[in-house]
């Protein structure tokens, strides 16, 4: 488990394969290994980011 502060945000963090004890060498690794494997959950996780991210630049382009 790990903890984060993001202004009045507390974010804690629970990874069972202890990612956030990892160097980011070896998080980069563990990340592509999974990706290539086609883990499911990790690929819903990217396509979130990635519409999430194109919302919030669409509505900014508007702006």
């Amino acid at each position: 488990m790990k903890e984060y502060i993001y202004g009045n945000s507390k974010v804690i963090v629970f990874s069972p394969y202890q990612l956030t004890e990892m160097t980011k060498e070896e998080q980069k690794t563990f990340f592509q290994e999974e990706w290539n494997k086609g883990n499911v959950i990790l690929k819903e996780i990217a396509q979130a980011a990635h519409d999430c991210l194109l919302d919030s630049y669409l509505k900014q382009k508007q702006a």
